[in-house]
């Protein structure tokens, strides 16, 4: 148990018992608790320690009395609420079932009629809701919950606001209410004085998402994500799935209009149109452009003069993105201080040099996670190991401010315990100076603890705020198994190299099923365990006899790595990896890694995951956001800016994709991958004899085999 959970406990003894942590959100910490006086399951909400300090006890109460008035069988009734061991705490009836954005997750587009059940249960709840006086304002799939018997249910009201006034927003407190993409216009620009139109503008995203697989405006940032819905007009349902019938389209059309004035009046107006075969437009809103007429569906329309005072609104108002930036910190990337690990020096044997290596990656992870830090990746960092550059030359390269360096000594004696010496050092690159400077010794089994001391130490020195969920996290422990840590750090150590030969994958295969063999529920090794039996079935040469067995098991263990920590990035993106190379479905891939985005929204290797699953769906602007971003993380990574340069070259931006590539060349000049590229950024401009050039000065750095083999591609082609 965590130590919330232990004085929750303790508190609410005699009353609820706390059994397990359900999951977290924007606003709370949900935990499965009995009521021990009614002898029913309950799911207990406690509030985020912010959240609960800008509400304050009397306001909670009063939301909450607010809530409980809400009795439907569309709603997720309140039961009780208190304030135990300093905490604010609400219970509600436990759900088997699962969210919406759980089944979207898993099926992305769904039937059109379960889509539309659901919408108009949902706006059921909500229209009774709003005749109470009471605004839900964060309408998502994730607060909607289907039960097993195929009800939906909409949770969490949270902080919902009487429409009859008298309650201080509170967005006045900095904390805002909503998720980017299912804002309404007016709630994106900071309006306070919202209505029941901005729950429908949000159920209208929803039932959008069911229909087309993805809400009506996506994008890399939230500030992305409101400008479009501010500026653009959203692509006609019926131009991504033929089958909506014209009448959804035309009502779904007409609740995502910018105006609150041109959406339908109530909830009950929108359900009616959705059943109806057709339904009117109101004056001035644009009708869905039909399938095949041939005009383009991303031209913009003149923004009207609302429009544009909401956008104005938008840009004075920008602190209502403070719950976003909570989750996802692409809002503060500006401000955000940038540091690099550089590979911690290793002091022992020279076989003990993954160990080094482990214990810089773990601190390096440990702060990439945190908001207000941006750290570079290990693929440009772990360039500078034993460097003899100055620490203003690597900062230079790497655009940081501060470096992280540090050498480690791990004590094996042959009997008795083995003991880790660790001495980091902060270095602040504009004054030269040391920021902070500490050594670390413990026993072996202590090594966790030591790694999450240096990160804690570098936040303080750092001068970063966390909340207790962060600082949390910060402790985590990857296993509490040292051998099967080990194991873990010699099996990453060998995927690290880029080695995708049978023996090194067996190797590392092996490794990672030692890891978990010591270890069951070791997380992070399962996702690796997953990931290089991903590499071996796809670099099975002629497809080896196990390659079924190899198939299975690397999803098994992607679903073993999700279930033991389903808040944890390496499993959604050893998930991704599975559908992205194994299924070669980049759809379901694309699905995963950005669930893994959301975890690890600082993380280059999901970034270019991301990106390129983007890519392949031919989400072409999606996918150069993501690119660039990876590319600000890992800026001395040969295959991170090569995937920028290429993406850059579908993009037809051809002088930038050419000085792209180059730099990739320049990082490794022997990338066959990127000479290819690079090469066809000059065919695809029709130069041919400036291809030539590029693969004639490839010449000089290639293995000639190699090239040959990429050349005769060429030469079927008469391109040489």
């Amino acid at each position: 148990m965590t130590d919330l959970q232990d004085k929750l406990s303790a508190a609410l003894a005699g009353r609820y018992a706390l059994e397990r942590e359900l999951g977290r959100g924007g606003m709370a910490t949900v935990y499965l608790a009995r009521d021990l006086r009614h002898e029913r399951a309950v799911a207990l909400k406690v509030l985020h320690p912010e959240l609960a300090a800008s509400l304050g006890p009397e306001r909670f109460q009063r939301e909450i009395k607010l809530l409980a008035r809400l009795q439907h069988p569309h709603i997720l009734t309140v039961h009780d609420s208190g304030d135990a061991a300093g905490q604010l705490w609400f219970t509600m009836p436990y759900v088997e079932g699962e969210s919406l954005r759980d089944r979207l997750t898993r099926e992305r587009q769904l039937p059109v009629d379960d889509a539309l059940r659901i919408a108009t249960e949902a706006g059921r709840a909500l229209d009774y809701a709003h005749q109470q006086g009471v605004v839900h304002r964060d309408v998502k799939p994730e607060n909607l919950l289907l039960t097993k018997d195929g009800s939906t249910l909409v949770a969490d009201f949270g902080i919902a606001r009487a429409l009859s006034g008298g309650v201080e927003p509170l967005t006045d407190t900095g904390l805002a209410v909503g998720t980017p993409a299912y804002m309404s216009p007016e709630q994106a620009s900071g309006q306070h004085e919202l209505d029941a139109r901005t729950d429908l503008y949000s159920l209208g995203v929803v039932l959008y998402e069911m229909l087309a697989g993805e809400p009506p405006y996506t994008g890399p940032t939230a500030q992305a994500i409101l400008m479009r819905r501010l500026t653009e007009a959203p692509r006609p349902l019926r131009l991504l799935r033929e089958t909506v019938p014209q009448g959804v389209e035309v009502a779904v059309t007409r609740a995502l209009a910018k105006a609150p004035a041109d959406r339908f009046a109530t909830m009950a107006e929108f359900a009616r149109a959705l059943a109806a075969p057709t339904a009117p437009l109101p004056s001035g809103t644009q009708a869905p452009i039909a399938a095949g007429s041939g005009q383009s569906t991303r031209a913009r329309r003149p923004v009207p003069a609302a429009v544009l005072t909401m956008v104005l609104g938008f840009l004075v108002g920008l602190g209502v993105l403070f719950a976003w930036r909570r989750s996802h910190p692409d809002a503060e990337r500006a401000g955000a201080k940038r540091l690099a690990v550089l590979p911690f020096e290793n002091l022992g044997r020279p076989e003990d040099e993954y160990f080094a290596d482990g214990v810089t990656d773990e601190v390096r992870g440990k702060l990439a996670a945190l908001p207000g830090l941006q750290v570079i990746a290990s693929g440009s960092s772990g360039e500078y190991k034993d460097t003899p550059k100055p620490p203003q030359q690597i900062a230079r390269e790497l655009g940081v401010e501060y470096l992280l360096v540090g050498k480690v000594r791990w004590e094996k004696p042959a009997a008795g315990q083995g003991r880790v010496r660790v001495s980091p050092e902060l270095v602040e690159v504009a004054t030269a100076s040391t920021k902070w400077q500490e050594p670390f010794e413990a026993p072996l089994t202590d090594v966790f603890r030591v790694q999450a001391d240096i990160a804690g130490r570098v936040v303080r020195a750092l001068d970063l705020a966390l909340s207790t969920g962060q600082r949390e996290q910060l402790a985590e422990r990857p296993t509490g198994n040292v051998a099967a840590y080990e194991a873990f750090l010699q099996a990453e150590a060998i995927a690290d190299s880029a080695a995708v030969d049978p023996a090194s994958l067996r190797r590392a295969i092996h490794s990672y099923e030692r890891a978990v063999a010591l270890d069951p529920a070791f997380a992070r090794a399962w996702a690796g365990l997953s990931g290089t039996r991903a590499a071996r079935y796809v670099n099975s040469p002629g497809k080896a006899a196990d390659v079924a067995a190899l198939r299975a098991a690397a999803r098994s263990a992607a679903e073993r790595a999700l279930a033991l920590a389903p808040e944890h990035p390496d499993g959604r993106r050893a998930m991704g990896a599975y559908f992205d190379y194994v299924e070669a479905d980049p759809a379901r891939a694309a699905e995963q890694y950005a669930l893994a985005l959301r975890l690890a929204p600082n993380d280059a290797r999901v970034l270019r995951d991301v990106a390129g699953a983007e890519g392949s769906l031919g989400r072409w602007a999606d996918a150069l956001a993501h690119s660039e971003r990876a590319a600000a993380l890992d800026p001395r990574s040969a295959r991170t800016t090569g995937a920028l340069g290429a993406t850059l070259l579908w993009l037809r931006r051809y002088p930038e994709a050419r000085a792209t590539l180059d730099r990739a060349l320049a990082l490794a000049p022997s990338a066959i991958s990127t000479i290819q590229v690079r090469a066809m950024v000059e065919l695809a401009q029709g130069d041919l004899a400036a291809a030539r050039r590029v693969l004639a000065a490839a010449a000089k750095d290639v293995d000639p085999p190699a090239l040959a083999a990429f050349m005769a591609n060429y030469f079927d082609l008469g391109w040489t």
